[in-house]
């Protein structure tokens, strides 16, 4: 299988590790003439194999060589060449199933089921602390887990309607969007001793007025409310 999206986020991240790797070389090669640089043969190649081990996506691609002066035990200089018999193709997916009746298309939208349910779970678990489970009894356990699997429910539910209105959104990507709109109270003191609470609801983007509108909600709970409440 066979992606653009993920070859292009491949290729940004390649990108950027490269130009971190070949820099941290860079930086060691130029103080290599300096008398209090970093330049004894086991500390150069400690120091390039952490390197390597740190930025070891793209690590791994590269082929360096040291020239040393062995009297002195020290490394006077160092080049590296990217093998590009190494790199591997970008944006393709290597999917192995154990039904050869199953065609690719049902082996894809498959995995990318698992994907979604894995990545919502994920979602979950953080926003409503699923896991680890701090309770003991059963009794507590059992809502703790059901709570899970009806938010995953519900979560299935929104996702699908926005799919169904070509909303493709993860949802990480719409917990992030409707972050944004919140509601506030705000509290002032009248003459006449009563205490005047405002709760104001912001506007919508229009992302989130695309949202609201595929699930059939309203685009603004409410505008403005205000409450009352005399002060003893």
């Amino acid at each position: 299988m066979k992606s653009s999206q993920k070859k292009k986020k491949e290729q940004s991240i390649d990108e950027k590790l490269t130009v971190r790797l070949e820099a941290q070389l860079q930086d060691i090669k130029d103080k290599l003439p300096n008398p209090r640089a970093l330049k004894k043969t086991e500390k150069v190649h400690e120091k390039v194999g952490k390197i390597k081990a740190k930025l070891s996506r793209v690590g791994w691609l590269y082929n360096i060589k040291y020239t040393e002066n062995k009297e002195k035990g020290i490394v006077t200089d160092i080049i590296w060449k990217r093998i590009k018999e190494r790199e591997k193709p970008k944006g393709e997916y290597f999917l192995r199933y154990t039904k050869t009746t199953v065609s690719e298309n049902d082996v894809w939208q498959v995995y990318n089921l698992i994907r979604e349910v894995e990545a919502v779970f994920r979602c979950l678990k953080t926003d409503l602390d699923i896991r680890p489970i701090y309770h003991q009894i059963d009794e507590f356990i059992e809502p703790h887990i059901w709570l899970g699997i009806t938010t995953y429910q519900i979560v299935n539910y929104i996702k699908t309607t926005l799919k169904d209105n070509d909303i493709n959104y993860s949802w990480t990507t719409i917990v992030q969007k409707m972050k944004t709109m919140q509601s506030s109270i705000v509290s002032v003191n009248n003459s006449n001793n009563e205490k005047i609470y405002v709760k104001l609801c912001s506007r919508p983007t229009a992302d989130q007025i695309r949202i609201f509108d595929a699930l059939n909600f309203k685009h603004r709970p409410f505008v403005r409310k205000t409450k009352v409440v005399p002060q003893l």
